[in-house]
């Protein structure tokens, strides 16, 4: 499985019910997505549309398309989907612009996998996590929570964890940035019970 996901600078005052669906179906008609989310940054004016795929060659075409306002797009592989229980209403994105070595992706394979989730999806309020991967090993982690306190509660308890016999701490680089979004329209599987729908 693969993902496009398209950066874009909002028109606050276009922002009409329905708009966060209308984004997504208008960068991706017909296309055969198997599911899309708009994303709008808490207290900012940038965005994201996520966008899945079944195969590269579908993904790279989907990153041509463009619509006012969208400044980036960039073509990922789904390395890894966790999924919890909860009703995605914030997202929690994760960058690590930088490549990474393949040490370092390993490295970051193994704690997600077997430190960092084992902690997070006991907590109440989780809906799970999409890890997006890059040729170059650069990496986007989207985590979604039912809320802001959700979202907070389950940094903490990452942040908390500690390093399992044979992580190496010099090839778990932090982040080069961090938002944090509403979830303003998913239709992305296994994300809680049900879509979150439209929001505003």
């Amino acid at each position: 499985m693969y993902a496009t996901v398209h950066q874009f600078r909002r028109s606050l005052e276009g922002e009409t019910d329905g708009w966060a669906h209308a984004l997504a179906a208008e960068l991706h008609p017909g296309t055969g997505s198997p599911g899309t989310c708009t994303l709008a940054q808490v207290g900012g004016v940038t965005g994201l549309v996520v966008a899945l795929w079944r195969d590269r060659g579908s993904a790279l075409a989907a990153a041509d398309h463009r619509t006012p306002g969208t400044f980036d797009a960039r073509v990922f592989e789904v390395a890894d989907v966790e999924v919890g229980t909860a009703e995605a209403k914030i997202a929690h994105a994760t960058w690590f612009d930088r490549p990474l070595t393949q040490a370092e992706a390993d490295a970051a394979e193994f704690g997600g996998r077997e430190r960092i989730w084992p902690a997070v999806r006991k907590l109440g309020g989780v809906s799970g996590f999409y890890v997006l991967t890059a040729e170059d090993r650069s990496t986007l982690v989207l985590g979604f929570t039912e809320s802001i306190e959700a979202m907070e509660a389950a940094q903490k308890a990452i942040m908390s964890t500690e390093l399992l016999p044979g992580e190496d701490p010099a090839l778990l680089p932090g982040p080069d940035r961090v938002d944090v979004h509403h979830v303003l329209h998913t239709s992305l599987p296994s994300l809680g019970l049900a879509p979150a729908g439209e929001r505003r």
